[in-house]
């Protein structure tokens, strides 16, 4: 984006500076913020009134601000920035304890980062491009009130919808995932599958980037612009938009019944398949990125597309309709082929730890790789008109 490419450098400001300066209209920003999520985001689960933003002193303010956003207050929020793979370090590597709240745990091998200090210039794209992972590291973990934090109990999100239990990180669920497009029959037999916040996280977030923009606190615009983005990409993942691919209505139903009834061993089938799949899909993606970028291929096709921008004027401009009309209904529609690609190519079985083995099936794998092509061309469009909206 070219808007994007050549914008000055931003100073980085830290969240108190922010929060202090601003915390006189913040409140009442916050307050109209919230009565407006409660009408079309998060009608379920209304901001409770003791966690309404207002104010604080240095020692405090973080974290009445994130409480007020119903984030996890233990979230790390350093200053750093993600340096590409096969880059050298710019900077200082930064401790993972100041990146995600799971620390190396959680970032493993596959994120570098790097520290950047307070009051530094920086490039604009690189703070949004970073932030974009940062909902990943902590923001929304341990948010219900099953998950073992005080500040779930609080938070009125009630008990956890679904996820998988047995993924650490399972808790964030229900905010990076959106079922907006199944059938009015499995909204009806389970309810629970409607309790999904990723839109009033993009909501909050675009709210916070566009005041931080007109009062000039630049750095916290695109930081806060890139928390939004995250939930955009993440619907752009079929399986972040659909429950059961290849699965029909009644399928599910049936599925459904015999939990209710006790016999839970089919839904607990459908949750690991979909769990395997969902992750496998993902960590073959990210490994083959970042393949070429370490080999300095810049002309993969995943790459090529996703910077192809003649798809973009055909979506519309983005606008409260776009996550629901446009993202998640094109992911939902690509699922079937994408969850059949999968089983025709072995991916489950022919990729592990990052190496493609002797059982993948190579016409079916390229199959696939062509269909992630095409819908990356798409990934690219959305991510360029929510941040085009986020700026203008």
């Amino acid at each position: 984006m070219p808007e994007l490419v050549s914008a000055p450098k931003v100073k980085v400001e830290s969240l108190e500076d922010f929060l202090l300066k601003e915390q006189d209209k913040l409140i009442p920003l916050m307050r109209d913020m919230e009565k407006e999520a409660n009408l079309n985001y998060d009608k379920k689960a209304p901001l409770p009134e003791a966690l309404s933003f207002k104010g604080g002193d240095r020692k405090t303010i973080r974290n009445h601000f994130l409480r007020a956003l119903r984030l996890n207050t233990g979230t790390p929020l350093g200053y750093f920035l993600q340096n590409l793979p096969g880059n050298p370090l710019p900077g200082k590597k930064s401790d993972p304890m100041t990146v995600s709240i799971y620390g190396k745990k959680d970032l493993k091998e596959d994120y570098e980062f790097y520290d950047i200090r307070i009051g530094e210039l920086v490039s604009p794209l690189e703070v949004l491009a970073t932030a974009g992972d940062e909902p990943d590291f902590g923001l929304d973990l341990n948010l219900f009130e099953d998950n073992g934090e005080s500040f779930g109990k609080d938070y009125g999100f009630g008990i956890q919808s679904f996820g998988d239990p047995k993924i650490y990180y399972a808790t964030q669920v229900p905010f990076h995932i959106g079922y907006y497009h199944e059938s009015p029959i499995i909204f009806a037999a389970a309810d629970f599958l409607t309790h999904t916040y990723p839109k009033y996280r993009v909501y909050q977030f675009m709210t916070l980037s566009r005041y931080a923009f007109e009062t000039g606190h630049t750095y916290w615009g695109y930081r806060f612009l890139g928390w939004g983005m995250h939930y955009v990409v993440d619907l752009t993942q079929p399986y972040h938009s659909r429950v059961l691919p290849n699965f029909g209505t009644i399928s599910m139903l049936w599925i459904n019944i015999k939990a209710i009834l006790g016999f839970e061993n089919a839904k607990n089938e459908a949750i690991e398949r979909i769990s395997s799949r969902h992750t496998t899909i993902e960590k073959y993606h990210f490994s083959t990125l970042r393949n070429a970028y370490r080999a300095k291929n810049l002309n993969h096709p995943f790459i090529v597309s996703v910077k192809q921008t003649d798809l973009d004027n055909t979506y519309g401009k983005y606008d409260n309709s776009y996550i629901v009309d446009v993202v998640t209904k094109q992911s939902y529609d690509i699922s079937d082929k994408i969850d059949t690609l999968i089983d025709e190519s072995n991916l489950l079985k022919g990729f592990s730890e990052d190496k493609l083995l002797p059982e993948i099936n190579q016409k079916s794998l390229g199959d696939l790789n062509s269909t992630i092509t095409d819908h990356m061309k798409s990934v690219g469009s959305h991510i360029r008109n929510y941040v085009r909206n986020g700026l203008k």
